[in-house]
């Protein structure tokens, strides 16, 4: 029996294989790049899955202490799934970052399906083959992060909830109420995309003319069952952040409530640092054109019912991902403090950005279509998204770049020179960062300790001497042996902090210096 593949397939597997190239590049970089930070928290609690404790539902990390250390978290999709691999083919850095790019890759398959039921084939097709080339979609989605598990997931539930609306299987319904509840776990941020959801739902059926009283009943069921156990994990992770040192709950302090909506007017909004981050590395110019003219152009209409391609007979969802950006507008108003800090954030505005750039292409495209042959358009098409793709390889290396390197090399001298139940304190190149922690395969405190009352996300002033000595004796009497220093903080303390640093040397034993930086054992 012969197995005949379509152009379509054709198409589609050669847009995953050069979206897995793109994404397997550097895939054993250690957790170094701008946003290692968060990585390093996330391959953290990985390391604890694996060495200490099996519980999915209690997330730890290394950077306070003896421990236990329980954080409020997301639901641990990736990093729990990295630890089983672990328990396979050991703890590498690839491991976690391959995780997230088998998600990345299901996530373009997942929006090709999605597209192809809101729109049609040739848009899905596209949509995948804009994510693919999308330079914030590549460097996120081979992130040690929730991040790309999150929007593979909620992508997935959103293609399943569009293809209930239009052949009202349960099973698809049912499969839709799970992932998108694991998509919503696995980083609550996700959530937006219930605007884009409810606007389907209602568009199709009304379409169908099954807006009735049985089909919203049945919907509400759905949403329930879908956020019950969203709701209960978050109240379990709020348990843990109030009753766990060092009380920690992720994304906290960052949103409009917290800090008022006249400062963040006063900052204009954040607008400026935004478009440093979309022009700079997550779309760059060309998608941002393309973006802006998606959502102006109207969109695809219904296909009538005498297409040949059965999942166009009960008509679509035009203006779907529109709203999805309206999702994406309303989590900015509220967290846009949150989302320029940690711009990986936006990955979940990047499904609906490579739609509305492939519908874009396509617009453009029949332009051409219209005056000249197909070897035009396609040439046309195939120029846009090298366009794309060479805008994206070119900004692509200023956020692989190694900035955290000193640390990671300091996490591996101290692997050397401390025992397995030792316990370090480290400055690193960011104050309050764990790489060196996590390198060093050993439990310790970042610097300034997250408890004490001096930032400990941020640069440390001048003149808080007496301050940093006594949280570094307390650390002494808590048990901490060593304590590493990069060159670069070392330098700078020397500079506003001196007697801290005078206090380290006639105090402590020089166990090694280099070009990243120096370790003293605590006696």
């Amino acid at each position: 029996m012969k197995i005949r593949i379509s152009r379509t397939q054709l198409l589609l597997t050669a847009i995953i294989i050069g979206a897995a190239t793109l994404r397997l590049q550097l895939i054993d970089q250690p957790f170094v790049d701008q946003y290692g930070w968060r990585e390093t928290s996330t391959a953290m609690m990985a390391d604890n899955f694996w060495r200490r404790n099996w519980n999915i539902l209690y997330p730890e990390i290394s950077w306070n202490g003896p421990g236990p250390s329980y954080n409020g978290r997301e639901f641990q999709t990736v990093s729990y799934i990295a630890a089983l691999l672990y328990s396979m083919v050991g703890q590498h850095n690839w491991v976690g970052r391959s995780v997230a790019v088998l998600f990345g890759l299901w996530g373009i398959f997942a929006l090709y399906q999605l597209t192809r039921q809101v729109w049609d084939q040739k848009h899905g097709l596209m949509a995948a083959a804009v994510m693919a080339l999308i330079p914030g979609s590549i460097f996120t989605d081979r992130e040690f992060l929730p991040d790309p598990a999150m929007v593979a997931l909620i992508t997935t539930g959103c293609w399943l909830l569009v293809r209930y609306c239009k052949h009202e299987r349960f099973f698809d319904l049912w499969l839709a109420i799970v992932i998108s509840a694991w998509g919503f776990l696995t980083k609550l941020t996700g959530l937006v995309v219930g605007i884009p959801m409810l606007y389907a739902s209602f568009t199709i059926l009304r379409q169908k003319q099954r807006l009735n009283y049985r089909m919203v009943v049945t919907s509400a069921i759905a949403a329930l069952l879908t956020l019950i156990p969203v709701v209960a994990y978050y109240l379990w992770a709020r348990y843990l952040y109030l009753n766990y040192p060092p009380h920690h709950f992720a994304g906290a302090g960052s949103w409009l409530w917290d800090q008022g909506f006249m400062t963040w007017i006063n900052e204009r909004y954040y607008l400026p640092k935004l478009y440093r981050h979309f022009d700079g590395w997550i779309w760059t110019k060309p998608v941002l054109g393309l973006v802006c003219l998606g959502l102006v152009l109207p969109p695809p209409q219904q296909l009538s019912n005498s297409n040949p391609d059965p999942e166009a007979f009960w008509g679509k969802a035009p203006w779907f991902f529109h709203w999805w950006i309206v999702g994406v507008g309303v989590y900015y108003f509220i967290g846009c403090k949150h989302l320029v800090d940690q711009p990986y954030n936006f990955h979940l505005a990047n499904p609906a950005a490579a739609a509305l750039s492939g519908h874009a292409i396509l617009s453009i495209a029949s332009l051409f279509r219209r005056r000249s042959q197909t070897p035009v358009v396609l040439a046309c098409i195939l120029t846009i998204l090298l366009v794309i793709g060479l805008f994206g390889h070119r900004r692509l290396p200023s956020v692989y770049r190694p900035v955290l390197e000193p640390s990671y090399r300091l996490g591996i001298e101290l692997q050397k020179l401390a025992e397995p139940d030792d316990l370090v304190v480290s400055i690193a190149d960011e104050i309050g960062n764990p790489v060196m922690i996590y390198y060093s395969h050993r439990r310790g405190w970042i610097f300034p300790p997250a408890w004490s009352e001096i930032p400990w996300w941020d640069d440390l002033a001048a003149g808080q001497d007496q301050d940093l000595i006594s949280l570094l004796e307390e650390l002494h009497n808590q048990g901490s042996g060593w304590i590493g220093i990069v060159t670069s903080q070392y330098e700078k303390l020397r500079a506003s902090n001196s007697k801290f640093i005078e206090y380290i040397e006639q105090n402590f034993e020089l166990k090694y210096s280099g070009d990243a930086g120096l370790i003293y054992r605590i006696s």
